[in-house]
Order: C-alpha cells, then structure tokens, then sequence
C-alpha cells in the first residue's frame, strides 16, 4: 500500500512540473473583474479540462 501511494505521489509531481513546462510556451486571456483582457501563461489543465487554477502567475 504504502508503494503504491509513493507511486501516485510521483506520477503527480511529474504531471505538475510537465504542466508548468507546456505553460511556458501557451497563453490565455483573464477574465476577471480585475484582469479583463490580461494575458497569462496556462498550462494543460486550463487549456484543455477548463480549470481555472491560479498559482505562481499562472493558470495551471
């Protein structure tokens, strides 16, 4: 049990740090009551699944 949770933990990491590479070459617009029409880096996980998480000046 306890390989398996080592292994999911790991599988994540790598998914976040491929994440926040794919984010370094793609932008999106903000839509915000306070960023209307700012552009901001966005990873996988806006672009495709549409969710907006916003950490480190990004949308991941």
């Amino acid at each position: 049990m306890k390989d398996i949770l080592i292994g999911v933990i790991i599988i994540f990491v790598v998914f976040l740090i491929g994440d926040f590479i794919y984010a370094e070459k793609n932008t999106c617009i903000r839509n915000e009551k306070e960023h209307i029409g700012e552009f901001c880096k966005c990873g996988l996980i806006k672009n495709q699944f549409d969710i907006n998480i916003y950490i480190f000046d990004r949308y991941w």
